[in-house]
């Protein structure tokens, strides 16, 4: 007779396994250790070089300067009427929408070329193309301003011709000055988000180019349909730090401005240094630190997820 069994009910002889049925299965302390141990570090480092400063620097922003007394929301009212701040604000956000965008697709290209059967050489091409991002970018400043000006010199001799709307036309002039340290900050990078990208692209599988080459897709088609889908998400990273640095910009318009002339108040960062150490004034610097540190991380939080409602239609649909 056969016999029928309840739900829930095993046969005869069979024991009920304790480990749940998904397959997945708790760390032990052992991996527990293991993965405080390696997260520890970084938790540290963060709170000592990012939680600690921002706490810091918003418990100044609430202070009133020179007197040190407490001011609540007085200093961040002043920036957020502070026209000429966010004048630099919006100059950095054009200059990263045009910079950011030019350097990283020249990334992807070159790396895309690198990583192709057509590149010979490809570590010393790798090492050539990474060379401007050891140079200092106070060095790479000084010497794209004399590659960009070659009478630099008589230009210094003559500040009032250097820089000013009623000066001469040159690379180097107010009107173009931006235009100028986009060049600069491209000649230094380009090469760094390079290395990154293709760094990401020894990650593709071989077996799944070499079935490409043998279906007989071009290295083009490699390139646009297999490669670079594969590597967005590094993409993404790069571009996500492209604007951080953006908005973080100092080196290159601080020595523009002693060159040329430019003003001490083309980037936030150079507006933030002149309030705290020019004018004395630490906690309406520590405000418009804050507010730049929001606006950064809400570019940040909008581009990506901008890319990720694009890179998922289904999300879109919900």
């Amino acid at each position: 007779m056969a016999v029928q069994h309840r739900a829930g009910q095993l046969p005869a002889g069979q024991v009920r396994s304790g480990r749940p049925r998904s397959g997945h299965r708790r760390p032990d302390a052992a991996q527990r250790r293991a993965a405080t141990g390696l997260t520890t570090p970084f938790l540290v480092l963060f709170a000592v070089f990012f939680v600690a400063p921002l706490a810091y620097s918003i418990a100044e922003s609430l202070k009133a300067g020179g007197t040190g007394a407490f001011a609540g929301l007085l200093n961040y009212h002043a920036v957020l009427g502070n026209g000429q701040y966010w004048g630099g604000v919006t100059r950095m956000a054009y200059f990263g929408v045009i910079q950011v965008t030019f350097m990283i697709c020249l990334a992807v290209l070159l790396a895309l070329f690198l990583d192709s059967v057509y590149c010979r050489g490809r570590r010393v091409f790798a090492l050539v193309y990474f060379l401007p991002f050891a140079v200092p970018g106070v060095i790479a400043a000084i010497m794209w301003a004399f590659l960009l000006e070659p009478d630099l010199d008589g230009a210094l001799k003559l500040p009032h011709l250097a820089g000013l709307a009623s000066g001469p036309l040159t690379p180097l002039s107010y009107r173009f000055a931006l235009y100028a340290i986009m060049l600069i900050v491209t000649w230094e990078f380009t090469g760094y988000n390079m290395t990154i990208l293709l760094t990401s692209l020894t990650s593709v599988p071989g077996q799944i180019i070499e079935a490409a080459r043998i279906d007989g897709c071009s290295e083009l088609g490699i390139a646009v349909r297999i490669k670079f889908p594969l590597i967005r998400r590094t993409v993404l990273f790069t571009v996500i730090l492209s604007i951080i640095g953006t908005l973080q910009l100092f080196n290159e318009p601080v020595l523009l401005n002693d060159i040329a002339g430019i003003g001490s108040s083309y980037t936030p960062n150079q507006i933030i240094y002149n309030t705290a150490f020019s004018f004395g004034n630490e906690p309406l610097a520590a405000a418009q630190s804050v507010l730049l540190a929001a606006v950064t991380i809400g570019a940040t939080v909008v581009f990506y997820s901008l890319v990720r409602r694009r890179a998922d239609p289904l999300r879109l649909a919900r």
